[in-house]
């Protein structure tokens, strides 16, 4: 269902939330599910183009909203993500120019996965998970 009025105010109020997390634009109408922030329309066209993989993006008054992607904006906030970057070196402002380099990194993939198991009620991990070795098989010919 769509986000309600009082969820959207929420989300609103929590602290950066006011304006766009990457370009400082005022009343950012634009969320990516999967940081737990929001942005403004330039800006969500440039988390549209990195993939779903990275960044899952939503329009706060217009799409629709599960209970888990509602949880995961009410935990998260622009102001607790930059903060998160900025303390592991990660430039947090530049606008749409920095967009994939601020979120296409370890650190940020690192923050996603933690506000996940937070709002799950599951350990925080801290590390990311190793990708599952693949065993590539060699054929020899004679």
């Amino acid at each position: 269902s769509q986000m309600k009025g009082i969820d959207q105010k929420l989300v609103k109020a929590l602290g950066g939330n006011d304006k766009c997390c990457d370009c400082g634009m005022k009343h950012p109408q634009w969320a990516s599910v999967s940081f737990g922030n929001v942005f403004c329309l330039e800006c969500s066209g440039v988390h549209r183009s990195l993939g779903v993989h990275i960044t899952f993006v939503r329009s706060i008054a217009m799409d629709s909203w599960t209970q888990t992607q509602l949880d995961i904006m009410k935990a998260g906030g622009n102001d607790k993500f930059n903060q998160y970057l900025k303390s592991k070196g990660v430039k947090v402002d530049g606008g749409t120019s920095n967009i994939r380099a601020k979120y296409d990194n370890e650190h940020a993939q690192l923050y996603k996965l933690r506000l996940k198991a937070k709002v799950e009620g599951k350990p925080e991990p801290t590390t990311i998970p190793k990708p599952a070795n693949k065993t590539s098989t060699t054929t020899t010919s004679n």
